[in-house]
């Protein structure tokens, strides 16, 4: 493996605490995270895309809906109940080898574990990943009336240490499967590639850069002081700059993370707004009027620098203006010179002023609450409750905002977002693991607002991430199996019941104050007395046989286990 490659492997083991896997084992991971982050607005779990030792030729799956990952068809069906007709469905597939070759066998063999999972009547593979994404794929198929342009997207990536020099045999058998793909007639764009260290590298780095750009400006105007704003500029930009300076990644997809405080997902084409303003912008009299007819974009950036004409932007957000960009971006090839928009460009490091700033600018009509759930009162102070343990050995990180401590050198497996937090709290003390792993649409409804409510004690989110921790942290020193991680919910509620007791308090008692307080000093410190509770969870979770990822999905199987805790 090249030198430069192996070093970004490292960091990206160490960060995240996989130090024990073999190296093809971290390779498989490394790609995977690294080819989807751009792709999703929300992070996701690894174990839920990355197959096992028992695929058949694919490292990698996953399914997205709208820029999110779908993990059931449950949660696929729930997408498509929602009334919307033209949603944006990606299917994606991904290999990774270690070697710095491109071997047509292993591209063979993925190319047809692919058709097998895409095209056969009754797919069976002995992997629950990729068993589990077949079942999301025919909801897909059961809905393509929703789907914009009718069929989902497939993207392909195999991907090596090496340079990909474009050999004959393998360009042919590029074109080949392309081909089939489109016989098949189950997608509508399909985008196969041979990715090398370059490019794998170029992706890994944009996971954890700091996102900088700079965009001429036609024209701009700085705004007076503002409290809890630094700075903050009106600007005319052509259009066709911001899309190649701000909403283009590396991989020439549209930068999903860019929007992940924009509650408003895409609309599609096809939405009568967004259609008209793609109207607006395929008319060359009407495009020219595209700054006074359309109400533009705000961005929101901890750092913004305006030297002459040209304005900086680093780690930014787009507030405001979701249909607009994305619109843009799907009309990309249309715009000229003479197509002009509008920008609101604030300058805050304020994480209050931030989210004062999302819910301002996504309320001028209805959004459902749930989407603002990281926005309440509960959600700044849990993060100040983070922050209280600063020097300490069980020191974690709460981000309120997606990125947010990008650039600051620490480690993955110390950060949890508001979307893990609310995952582990609804396992360990609303005893809904089922609801954790793969039904997370379902735990924001049936859980969302108790999670969330603004009496909860904030212990009860660091005891349940810190809790989960300690699990990561023992599975990447070995102290526990790697194959445990994916009871890892359930696993939570077991060690709660076994270190501080089976009946949880109302969160936002004193009395959850005292039983959190058992958790968080139990996992707080380093040795075997944090290993017991774990092994004697894992102990109860391996006596029961055929523990099937159905069980899994099925409250029924938790009750069973917390009936084995003394």
């Amino acid at each position: 493996m090249h030198r430069i490659t192996k070093t970004h492997l490292e960091s990206f083991v160490n960060s995240h605490g996989f130090e024990q896997l073999d190296e093809s084992k971290q390779f498989e991971l490394f790609v995977n995270y690294s080819v989807l982050a751009g792709r999703l607005v929300n992070t996701y779990e690894l174990d839920d895309v990355t197959s096992s030792e028992t695929d058949d030729g694919i490292d990698g799956v996953a399914i997205i809906i709208d820029e999110e990952l779908v993990i059931s068809s449950e949660d696929a069906e729930a997408c498509f109940s929602s009334g919307r007709k033209n949603h944006d469905v990606e299917v994606v597939f991904i290999q990774a080898k270690t070697s710095e070759g491109y071997d047509l066998g292993d591209f063979l063999k993925f190319k047809e574990a692919i058709l097998r999972f895409t095209a056969s009547d009754n797919y069976k593979s002995n992997d629950t990943v990729q068993n589990n994404a077949r079942e999301i794929f025919d909801v897909i198929l059961s809905n393509v009336p929703k789907i914009r342009g009718g069929k989902p997207n497939l993207t392909a990536r195999f991907v090596t240490t090496g340079i990909y020099r474009k050999p004959e045999a393998l360009e042919n058998a590029k074109n080949d499967f392309a081909n089939q793909l489109t016989d098949l007639g189950y997608f509508g764009n399909i985008d196969i590639e041979f990715f090398g260290r370059e490019e794998i590298t170029n992706l890994w780095v944009s996971t954890y850069e700091t996102v900088s750009s700079e965009l001429e400006m036609f024209s701009n105007a700085a705004l007076p002081k503002i409290h809890g704003i630094d700075e903050a500029y009106l600007a005319v930009v052509k259009a066709k700059d911001l899309v190649d300076s701000l909403l283009i990644n590396e991989d020439g997809n549209l930068r999903a993370h860019v929007f992940q405080e924009n509650v408003r997902a895409f609309l599609g084409i096809e939405n009568p707004v967004n259609e008209s303003i793609a109207r607006t912008l395929d008319e060359i009299n009407q495009s020219t009027r595209f700054p006074v007819l359309n109400n533009g974009i705000t961005i929101v950036s901890p750092d913004v620098r305006v030297q002459g004409s040209v304005l900086h932007l680093e780690n930014f957000q787009i507030v405001n203006g979701c249909q607009t960009s994305n619109v843009l971006f799907e009309c990309r090839e249309n715009l000229n010179d003479s197509v002009m928009v509008n920008l609101k460009v604030v300058e805050t490091s304020n994480e209050d002023v931030f989210a004062d700033l999302v819910r301002a600018t996504n309320s001028q009509s209805k959004v459902d609450e749930t989407q603002f759930l990281s926005l309440r009162p509960i959600v700044k102070r849990v993060e100040e409750y983070f922050n209280s343990f600063e020097g300490q050995d069980g020191r974690l990180y709460f981000e309120r905002r997606d990125r947010q401590y990008v650039g600051r050198d620490i480690p993955a497996v110390r950060t949890f977002n508001v979307n893990v937090a609310a995952k582990a709290v609804a396992s360990m003390f609303f005893e809904r693991p089922d609801l954790a792993y793969r039904y997370p649409k379902q735990m924001y409804e049936q859980l969302g607002d108790q999670i969330f409510s603004d009496d909860t004690k904030e212990s009860v989110f660091y005891a349940a991430c810190l809790s989960l921790y300690r699990l990561h942290l023992l599975v990447a020193s070995a102290d526990i199996p790697q194959n445990m991680r994916k009871y890892k919910w359930h696993i939570l509620v077991l060690v709660r019941a076994i270190v501080a007791g089976k009946d949880v308090p109302k969160l936002n008692s004193r009395k959850v104050e005292a039983y959190t307080k058992k958790l968080i000093s139990a996992f707080s410190k380093r040795g075997s007395s944090v290993l017991d509770p774990f092994n004697e969870a894992i102990g109860i979770i391996q006596s029961f046989e055929n523990l099937t990822d159905d069980r899994l999905k099925r409250q029924a199987v938790l009750e069973e286990m917390l009936a084995k805790v003394s």
